[in-house]
């Protein structure tokens, strides 16, 4: 769960996030001020899944980052708990 704790950092401390799908998994950047502060690569499926359904063609800011930061909570719960159901199956 290393990358939701990089997430929630990177919400903590940026006003942008841009999320581009590649090969791996889904590169996840976030931006203060125009320069990136945080980079990295989300490879869990479940946490790629939820990411991509929060932003608009990869960018998510403004409202929809503040809705993303405030909320990271519920996120983190249902990431957690959509692994742990595809373990019990």
């Amino acid at each position: 769960m290393e990358e939701l704790e990089r997430l929630k950092k990177g919400l903590e401390n940026s006003q942008t996030m841009v999320l581009k799908e590649n090969g791996e998994g889904l590169n996840c950047s976030f931006i203060r001020y125009g320069l990136v502060q945080d980079n990295f690569l989300v490879k869990d499926e479940e946490l790629a899944t939820a990411l991509s359904e929060t932003g608009l063609k990869g960018i998510v800011e403004g409202n929809n980052f503040e809705r993303l930061r405030n909320n990271y909570g519920w996120l983190s719960v249902r990431v957690k708990s959509r692994k742990l159901l595809k373990e019990l199956k």
